[in-house]
């Protein structure tokens, strides 16, 4: 029993990673293209690849808060998963983007203002939840990879 709690664990926190990495990706091009589409001036296609790179690599706080906030949700999630099974295969995209929804609103009432730029339009907010809807998905896919489509407890 101890080694299959230690297997669920693990997958979670690989999951979480690959998530909140795959997440962290998608919404940094995001808002990447956002902040240049913002400013009315032709940018090639190389200065935007630089500039997407650019973020990527240094937008490293925004990996964090999406760590964090995938963190709660999919353990709220899979609390509510119990109660709600109909809901089960959406339950961890719906709480990746709702994590991502969450902490943006949070930003905006700490900072009276959103720091991830291309998140302040609603078109941006919302392509940020859907890179949230996509970790979501990836952290579905590493947590129950291997294992048959009826769950049992935690993991389903």
């Amino acid at each position: 029993m101890e080694r299959k709690a230690m297997a669920v664990t693990f997958r979670f926190l690989l999951g979480l990673l690959g998530g909140g990495v795959a997440a962290y990706i998608l919404g940094t091009i995001f808002n990447s293209q956002f902040v240049m589409n913002a400013h009315p001036v032709s940018i090639s296609f190389g200065d935007r690849f630089n500039m997407t790179m650019f973020d990527i690599s240094n937008m490293g706080a925004y990996l964090v808060i999406i760590l964090v906030a995938f963190l709660l949700a999919f353990l709220i999630a899979a609390i509510l998963k119990r109660f709600l099974p109909k809901l089960s295969r959406a339950a961890y995209p719906i709480a990746g983007a709702a994590g991502i929804g969450v902490a943006l609103g949070l930003m905006y009432i700490m900072f009276q203002t959103v720091p991830i730029s291309g998140a302040r339009s609603a078109l941006g907010f919302l392509s940020q939840m859907l890179a949230g809807g996509f970790g979501g998905w990836v952290f579905a896919k590493i947590l129950y990879r291997g294992q048959p489509k009826k769950s049992d407890g935690l993991t389903g």
